[in-house]
């Protein structure tokens, strides 16, 4: 969930961005490529066009949505090393650690956001900043840091879109739980649930519905312990359970 909710934020972030992908008409054709999801044509028509800072940051943004990070982190390091003036510098060294966040390296990650957060409000994305912190806080399961960044954006950026992501963050509670199955009859899931059960887990059913179609999630525990967490994770693993972690 927490990294859905970083994708969004993501795409939302490009979609404000890329209305000034507009100076030639092949950057245009592939900002055009990446809304309709043909990223892989869009970055060979990027690469196409001269690399100022609009282009080295386009590349950036469409191979983060690729996942390929090392490539992305190339282009975003063209970018500020050639353009520290740009209005996207400091964008970029959001994204740059994103994409060490969306590949699971939150130590990393961790490290450049309290970079940027050192610079104070002299830094113009200190809310996404605190955001962040509040994302990766919470994959390491310290949920007082988490709550603490929380609230720094709801006391001093209230008026900011970041705050559509506190109450989302808030909401899913201050501890780890494991998903191990998904399905669209309620059926299924029960069986499951049983199933697990059995062996000895505290399974239970979550119910997500969206425009009318219901999803049944079968997941177990609610550990505030990131190590309790895992052990329990790889033993589903072991049992040939197809297990993920949440947040």
């Amino acid at each position: 969930m927490i990294k859905k909710i970083f994708i969004v934020y993501s795409l939302l972030s490009v979609a404000l961005s890329l209305n000034v992908f507009a100076r030639s008409p092949l950057l245009d054709e592939a900002q055009k490529d990446y809304l309709y999801g043909d990223y892989q044509t869009a970055i060979e028509k990027a690469q196409s066009v001269q690399q100022d800072d609009e282009v080295l940051y386009f590349l950036g943004l469409t191979c983060s949505k690729i996942g390929e990070y090392k490539r992305a982190r190339s282009y975003f390091h063209k970018l500020t090393k050639r353009f520290p003036y740009s209005p996207f510098y400091e964008q970029t060294l959001v994204k740059v650690a994103d994409t060490y966040f969306l590949a699971g390296d939150y130590s990393k990650a961790e490290n450049l956001y309290r970079e940027m957060e050192a610079k104070g409000s002299s830094f113009n994305y200190l809310p996404l900043v605190y955001l962040r912190l509040a994302q990766v806080a919470s994959k390491e399961g310290r949920w007082q840091e988490k709550r603490k960044y929380l609230n720094l954006i709801k006391r001093k950026y209230p008026e900011t879109c970041e705050m559509r992501y506190v109450d989302v963050l808030s909401s899913l509670g201050d501890f780890f739980t494991i998903q191990v199955g998904a399905f669209s009859k309620r059926a299924n899931a029960s069986r499951l649930k049983r199933e697990l059960e059995e062996k000895g887990y505290s399974a239970y059913l979550i119910e997500e519905r969206k425009k009318g179609y219901a999803l049944y999630k079968v997941r177990i525990g609610k550990y505030k312990e990131k190590e309790t967490v895992e052990r329990v994770y790889l033993k589903l693993l072991s049992q040939g359970y197809p297990a993920r972690i949440y947040p």
